[in-house]
Order: structure tokens, then C-alpha cells, then sequence
């Protein structure tokens, strides 16, 4: 069951999550009315925040930039200036500008043009409720930047209307770590101690014309020579050839696991040939096709 919701977030298709409001709050688009069972449907989101995608998968010389956040939550119970949308109300997402490389997969379907539309979902009483699209980027290795997408949620529901257009900034720039204040050292005073002077006591001459002294010449030592045993040389073993590790079915992301992430992957491979993204060609017939994609689904499904 875990695989089958995992598998159609990443798809883009409804998921319905239980999870607790003050959580879903930060993280989604809030989707309600202007008005008491009436009005616009009307997005509550801080869109100066940028959407910031994570590499997916290269190929080609392309790499695929994903995210799921924000997604969409519809709101429950009335939060003035927004109101709750009747229970059963269907909404679906429509391009109003996209730059060029941007794009928004909902349901199976890439948003990446002006009037693209795709079905988003429709409205529960379920608290936690909520739809992820895909928020992507497919740009040349190595470039980075910021991509603008303007789009607005229609309804064919005749109790509301359209929203306004709503702005997002997509962009593969990574957010900056937050920097942790240094401490700096605070100098410590050191008391230097006051030396007191050392009495030395005055040596007792010698009697010079009384002592005599005789100094008995000692034998040079006589070294031995010391044998340095030769090292023999030790035979080096020779290395066993390691056989290649066969590639994961399925895995075409390259993560060494099959998941739901697989799947958009896969798509982005559609129609290419040899050589592969570790796992994607499942049927090993040379292409990835809906054949790969069918069996990979299959492969989330196993017990």
C-alpha cells in the first residue's frame, strides 16, 4: 500500500495524506474561496518564496530538476479572508507564461506552455487533503538560474470562478546554508611571576700544592661489525578481476533502489537507447518504452 501512495505522488495524481494542519501549512498552497460558497478560488502562499529543485536524473547532457513542494491543500474550515470550497468541488491547473526549460507535471500531464491545463483534484472533507505536481526544470549540465511560471485554477463548478494569475520562481540555485555566529575569544590577563634571586654558595678552593691527580689513559672501544641480513624479495599477489555489478531493473534514476522517483525518470529516458541509465530498460529490448514503464510499475507492486 506504501508503494501504490508513493507511485502516484510521484505521478503527480491526488494523494491523500492525513497529516496534521499546522505541519501542511508551511509546506502547502492553502486553496479556498473570497467568499462564503461563492467567489474566486484563491490561493494563501508566500509566492516571493522560490521553489528550489534538486537534480533528478542526467542524461544526454540534460539534467531533470524536481520538487514536489509546494503542493496544494484545500482548506477545511473557514479562515477569513478565505473559505472553505464545498466538499466536491473539482479544480485543475492552467499555464498562463512559463519561460522556456520550466515546466509543472500534474496528473501524468507536463504543463509547459501558455494554455496547457491539466485536472488537479477534487475537494474532500479529509484534514490534511492535499495534491503535489511536480515542480521541474530541464536545462544543459551545468547550468543554473531562475525560471518564472504564472498559472491560474479554473473550476467547471458553477458555484465559483477562476482564481487571479499566481507567480512562482523555480530555480536549481541552492538556497545558501545559514551561517552559525563565531564567538570570539576574549583576551585573558596573565600574571607574570616575580622571580626571587638564588643564593649560590661559594665553592671551597683546592689545595693545589697538596692534591695530585692522575689521569690513567683509557683504551680505545673496538667495534664489531654488525651483518645486515638482505631483505628477499616477496612475491605480489595478483588481483582477482571484479565482475561488474549487473544494474537494478527498474532503477532508472540510479539510486540503487526502485521507488515512485523511478517512474518520472523512466519517462524522461522514453525512447532512448544503449547505453541506459542503470536500470531502465527492464524488458532489455534495447529502448525504454511503455513497456519499461508498465514493468516498473509492476515492480513497485510486488509484496
Amino acid at each position: 500500500m506504501m508503494r501504490r501512495v508513493a507511485w502516484t505522488c510521484a505521478l503527480g495524481a491526488v494523494v491523500l495524506l492525513r497529516a496534521h494542519a499546522a505541519f501542511a501549512h508551511g509546506a502547502e498552497m492553502m486553496l479556498g474561496s473570497t467568499a462564503k460558497a461563492s467567489g474566486a478560488l484563491a490561493l494563501s502562499y508566500e509566492f516571493t518564496d522560490p521553489v528550489v529543485v534538486s537534480p533528478s536524473i542526467s542524461l544526454g547532457g540534460m539534467t531533470l530538476y524536481t520538487s514536489e513542494f509546494p503542493g496544494i491543500e484545500w482548506l477545511q474550515q473557514d479562515d477569513p479572508p478565505f473559505f472553505a470550497l464545498k466538499v466536491g468541488t473539482p479544480f485543475s491547473m492552467q499555464i498562463v507564461s512559463i519561460d522556456p526549460g520550466a515546466s509543472v507535471m500534474v496528473g501524468g500531464t507536463t504543463l509547459n506552455a501558455a494554455g496547457k491545463s491539466a485536472f488537479v483534484a477534487t475537494t474532500t472533507n479529509v484534514p490534511g487533503d492535499h495534491f503535489h505536481p511536480l515542480w521541474q526544470l530541464l536545462l544543459p549540465d551545468g547550468v543554473t538560474g531562475t525560471y518564472a511560471v504564472s498559472f491560474k485554477l479554473t473550476t467547471t463548478s458553477k458555484t465559483y470562478t477562476a482564481s487571479q494569475v499566481y507567480s512562482l520562481i523555480i530555480t536549481n540555485i541552492p538556497e545558501p546554508p545559514t551561517e552559525t555566529p563565531t564567538e570570539t575569544p576574549t583576551a585573558t590577563a596573565t600574571e607574570t611571576p616575580t622571580l626571587s634571586p638564588v643564593q649560590t654558595s661559594t665553592p671551597t678552593p683546592i689545595d693545589t700544592a697538596t692534591s695530585t691527580f692522575t689521569i690513567t689513559p683509557t683504551p680505545p672501544a673496538t667495534e664489531t661489525p654488525t651483518t645486515t641480513p638482505s631483505a628477499t624479495p616477496s612475491e605480489t599477489p595478483t588481483p582477482s578481476p571484479t565482475a561488474s555489478p549487473q544494474p537494478l531493473l527498474g532503477d532508472a534514476n540510479c539510486d540503487d533502489a526502485v521507488t515512485a522517483a523511478d517512474l518520472p525518470a523512466s519517462l524522461f529516458l522514453y525512447g532512448t537507447s544503449p547505453p541506459f541509465a542503470c536500470g531502465a530498460d527492464v524488458d532489455d529490448n534495447q529502448v525504454v518504452d511503455e513497456r519499461d514503464q508498465t514493468a516498473t510499475i509492476a515492480l513497485l507492486f510486488e509484496p
